[in-house]
């Protein structure tokens, strides 16, 4: 998919620097002291430069009295100063070729008059100064890909994934999509928090990963936007080039569309609009956290299945019911067992069939235990997907074979296996 060639440009310097200067290092400072902890700590291994006229060094670095004075041309600069002093820092790096800022300072567009003036102010000079910025009040950036982590709110080493998130909240980003993702396994190729958005959007960066060939999934943790017909056409042109794009759009009540503006100053609009416009462009709209963490896991993990046509086999009567409706609900197709499967299933004296089998596949009784004679039976009918759900009460010996059973059909399988272990995770 094509992409705006300018913002590219900027937006390789804030994935990839290889060279940072971070504008107000301070010790004292818990977002900049932060920042610079995690970059030393999490592996970076590009050019570090300190900014900050009150002292002499930090970290046992020079630091330079601004910007202007640092010795070479950085990728990036990370702003964390007070309001009043952004726009001169911004301007000054612009001035000196730095491509890109991140800006963390907070208190302009989201918090009164004086910071929508400052944040307009912002904006136009890193327009005068050929400066790209990322935010203001965002809360950084970190790859997975590259091992760079610039956000102080990261509270571990980013694994190398095959997901992108950009998300208009912070706190979202690192302190539950990231987490939450890193406890289940789930890795990110990057995590960007936008911010206000005075300059490169929440759609600018969906753009950027969707056109980046490490990055299988892309998913957007959206309030509002300036421009929703960009956004929806950028998510058309990234699926139609092969890349799911996921996005968890908030605002559906009156509150939610109020909390948005005071959060970040989003524009949010009518939700059965974006409902619409997301589903024309293929896009999928999830609800929750959990969902866009999920589902982004299964996309990254597999390549997209060949059709629709699903087997489900259950070891509980009531989910194999609800998983039916859920694969309608979702477009998917469940084509009736072959005549063979069935009959071989029926026949199984581990199972309570109680004389019929139908797909969904209610394996009720010992089926779990013979999880794996059961899938190979269902492989021999060529679906396109197939989705295993187990359930277990208590976590042992038991659950612990059946777990390394269910990896092992996976290894055996052409198509797309999903497995649903919906008992106790834990002993």
């Amino acid at each position: 998919m094509e992409t705006d060639p300018e913002a590219s440009a900027a937006l390789d310097a804030l994935y990839a620097p290889s060279s940072v200067a971070v504008v107000g290092a301070s010790p004292d400072s818990w977002y900049a002291s932060n920042t610079v902890d995690n970059l030393l700590e999490y592996g970076y291994d590009g050019d570090l430069y300190l900014v900050n006229p009150s002292r002499e060094e930090a970290w046992g670095r020079p630091c330079y009295d601004s910007i202007r004075d640092v010795p070479t041309v950085v990728d990036l600069a990370v702003v964390s100063v007070p309001r009043e002093y952004v726009v001169d820092v911004v301007g000054d790096a612009g001035d000196v070729g730095v491509p890109c800022a991140l800006v963390i300072s907070a208190g302009f567009g989201e918090a009164d008059d004086e910071g929508e003036r400052a944040e307009a102010a912002l904006a136009r000079t890193a327009r005068e100064a050929g400066i790209r910025v990322v935010g203001p009040n965002c809360i950084g950036f970190a790859s997975g890909r590259t091992g760079t982590v610039l956000t102080p709110t990261c509270s571990r080493a980013p694994a190398p994934g095959r997901i992108g998130l950009a998300s208009q909240s912070g706190a979202l980003a690192f302190a539950t999509f990231f987490e939450r993702g890193a406890d289940a396994d789930v890795d990110f190729a990057y995590v960007v928090s936008t911010g206000n958005e005075a300059d490169l959007s929440v759609t600018d960066h969906v753009a950027y990963m969707a056109d980046d060939p490490d990055v299988d999934v892309v998913c957007a943790y959206v309030e509002g936007v300036d421009d929703p017909r960009a956004f929806v056409e950028t998510a058309r042109a990234a699926t139609r080039s092969g890349t799911p794009v996921l996005v968890a759009k908030i605002g559906r009540s009156e509150a939610g569309r109020a909390a948005a503006a005071s959060h970040t100053g989003s524009i949010t609009g009518a939700d059965a609009v974006w409902d619409d416009a997301l589903e024309q462009a293929g896009a999928q709209r999830v609800p929750d956290v959990p969902d866009l963490v999920e589902r982004a896991s299964v996309h990254a993990a597999f390549d997209p299945p060949a059709g629709d046509r699903v087997a489900v086999a259950s070891t509980s009567g009531g989910l194999a019911t609800l998983l039916a409706d859920l694969c309608e609900d979702r477009g998917l197709s469940l084509p009736p067992l072959a005549d063979e499967t069935e009959r071989a299933l029926l026949e199984m004296d581990d199972l309570l069939t109680f004389g019929e089998m139908h797909n969904p596949a209610d394996v009720r009784g010992y089926g779990a235990d013979a999880i794996d004679e059961i899938a190979d039976l269902l492989f021999a009918d060529d679906y396109d997907a197939y989705l295993f759900a187990v359930g277990l009460s208590a976590v042992d010996e038991r659950a612990g074979a059946i777990a390394d059973d269910l990896v092992a059909v996976c290894d055996r399988a052409d198509a797309p296996v999903v497995l649903l272990w919906t008992g106790r995770r834990e002993p």
